[in-house]
Order: C-alpha cells, then structure tokens, then sequence
C-alpha cells in the first residue's frame, strides 16, 4: 500500500525494546518518515535510534509524552501521522492497519484497540479515562488511553495550541477532536506491548498517569 506516512514514536529510557520496534518499522513500505523524540532518557535509547530513524529529536530533561508527541508532530510532513509507542516490537508492523482505515473512510483519526491480553492492572485509569471522554462528548471508548493512533495531518494545528500534560495526552486529545467535529473510530489491531503490573512500578507509574490526567482536565476547563 503506498501513502504518505509519518510515524513518531515517544520514547524514554526505552533502550530494550526500541531497537526491535524501529528495525520493524523502517522495513515496512507504508512507513515515510519515521521520528524518535528521545524524551530525557538517561539509557541508550537516543543512540540506538539515530541507527534507524530519518530524524531523532533529543529533549536533555524528561518532559512528558505530551510534549514529546507535540514536537514529533511539528517535525511531520505527510498527510497522515502515526502515533506509536516504543516498546511495540515487532507488532509495530501493524501500524499499517491503522494507515488502511483511515485511508479507506472519512475518519479523521483512527485509534488502536488491542485485543484482550492478561489483565496485569487493575482498570482504574481506562475507566476514569472512559468516564471522563464519555461525560465531555457521549461516545464511549474501549481503548481510551492508547498511544497507538493515526490521524490527519490537518487536525495536528488543532492539538499542537492545546495545553496538554504528560499521560493525559490521549484522553484530551479525543475530546478535543471530537468537540472540534472529528471523526473517531477504534479498530482491533494487535498490538503488544509492555504491561504495566501490580508491582510498585505499576503504581508508580499508574499514579503519574492518573495527576497528568487530572491536571490536563483542569486545563481543558
């Protein structure tokens, strides 16, 4: 399938798995221009990426996948953007099915829904994400919180002037595009990545989420 594809990947301290992830993407034909926002990492992330992307852009401090994403876009130049993630592996390579959706409807972003895996979690912030879209909008997602997303490039003006923080990226951007008169659809892809367990990184990190959202919704009102 030939088009016009950027794909940006926000990455930090992701030296594990990136590797794998980006060595897929560059192989695959739908993919034009791939971006790595090195967002602080202190491993070999940024090092790693330079061996397989068109463009690395390194912040020297971690400010957040939010900020991350937005300068990935700014650095975009085709007509449709993939957001992926970093730890994809080499299920990255179905980044393609988000590409053929959007491309085959009037869809103006497409949003990944992953097939049921193991719950590692316990489903706190999808629900208080899916509560949150739902009560701003009335459309209920399955996949509030993915990072896997295709969109139209011009609707990128739109998120860019938007004050979004850190994890609370996705859920913003989904009432934004919907207030705005976007189209939004899920569709099943497989992706697979790394789970966010019940250890005390879990938690960690499941707190981050939860005050990124919470401040970007203050920012939205």
């Amino acid at each position: 399938m030939k088009s016009l594809t950027s794909v940006v990947v926000p990455a930090y301290n992701e030296e594990d798995l990136i590797k794998i992830t980006l060595a897929t993407l560059k192989r695959c034909s739908w993919v034009d221009q791939l971006i790595v926002v090195d967002d602080g990492s202190t491993d070999r992330t940024a090092l790693i990426a330079k061996n397989y992307c068109d463009q690395v852009i390194s912040f020297k401090q971690n400010k957040g996948k939010a900020c991350a994403l937005k300068e990935g876009w700014k650095a975009s130049l085709n007509d449709v953007v993939i957001s992926l993630d970093a730890d994809l592996g080499i299920t990255a390579r179905e980044g393609e099915k988000l590409v053929e959706k959007l491309l085959s409807s009037k869809l103006d972003c497409v949003i990944a829904r992953l097939p049921l895996q193991q719950k590692s979690g316990f489903g706190m912030m999808k629900h208080r994400a899916q509560k949150l879209i739902f009560s701003q909008t009335g459309r209920w997602f399955n996949a509030p919180l993915s990072g896997q997303r295709a969109i139209r490039k011009s609707w990128l003006p739109l998120l860019l002037d938007k004050s979004y923080v850190g994890y609370g990226v996705e859920m913003a951007m989904t009432i934004d595009l919907l207030k705005a008169g976007a189209e939004v659809e899920e569709v099943e892809v497989n992706f697979c990545h790394r789970a966010t367990g019940k250890d005390v990184r879990g938690f960690i990190h499941r707190g981050k989420q939860w005050i990124d959202m919470e401040k970007t919704l203050r920012k939205m009102r």
